[in-house]
């Protein structure tokens, strides 16, 4: 029997599947007592600009004690969502410090992406990232896909719910390389990681144990890198 554990590459959840290991992003109150766990993401959510205003600059230096503290596996999530377009502009600044920070600290950036797939392939145009990107919950298409690869090789694809509810993603999932390959959780109380693995093994015809230990490599190849 494969004992390689799950892995779950964000997750909003304290509860898990056994076995399993997790990357848990830190909620805003997580983050204000700067709490960590073996693997910890934490950054501020584009979202947050409307929820907590007040706090934004309170949160980023949390944030950054976690990084320079090295309690940190990856910074994020954080990101662009132009289903806020009056806030776009402060979140486009608020993603270039925390890719700054994830450059600094040479940390992986977990990344919140809707509808904004020019405006990352922008980004990476100028800033050229060397650092892991991990596209959380992607529902981009093929072509975004290949073109965030072209230019930043280490961009990686997670996948969570959207194996469920989007036909769109379960026809993607195939053509995603499996070494640029995560699973994830995220917030989702019904399903855990176990659930997912299943879903995408069965998308893609690979065998659980054979899909166990592709993602988990990749998770190996990452924490590599810092």
């Amino acid at each position: 029997m494969n004992q390689t554990p799950y892995l779950d590459i964000h997750t909003h959840r304290r509860d898990f599947y056994d076995p399993s290991v997790s990357v848990q992003c830190l909620s805003e109150k997580e983050l204000k007592t700067e709490k960590s766990a073996e693997y910890t993401s934490a950054g501020v959510h584009p979202w947050w600009l409307e929820d907590f205003p007040e706090d934004i600059e309170v949160f980023k230096s949390h944030v950054k004690n976690l990084a320079e503290a090295n309690k940190l596996w990856a910074v994020g999530e954080s990101g662009i969502d132009r289903t806020y377009p009056e806030y776009l502009e402060q979140q486009k600044e608020l993603f270039t410090w925390h890719l700054e920070l994830a450059e600094k600290h040479q940390l992986p950036l977990v990344i919140h992406n809707v509808r904004a797939g020019a405006d990352f392939l922008q980004i990476m145009k100028e800033r050229k990232p060397t650092t892991p990107w991990i596209f959380h919950d992607f529902r981009g298409n093929e072509q975004l896909m290949k073109d965030f690869l072209r230019l930043h090789s280490q961009c990686y694809f997670s996948f969570g719910l959207s194996l469920d509810n989007s036909p769109q993603v379960r026809e993607l999932l195939p053509s995603v390389p499996l070494q640029n390959l995560f699973l994830e959780t995220d917030s989702q109380k019904h399903l855990d990681i176990h659930d997912i693995f299943l879903r995408a093994a069965e998308c893609l015809h690979l065998d659980l144990d054979f899909l166990k230990s592709q993602v988990w490599l990749n998770f190996k190849k990452l924490a590599r890198t810092h």
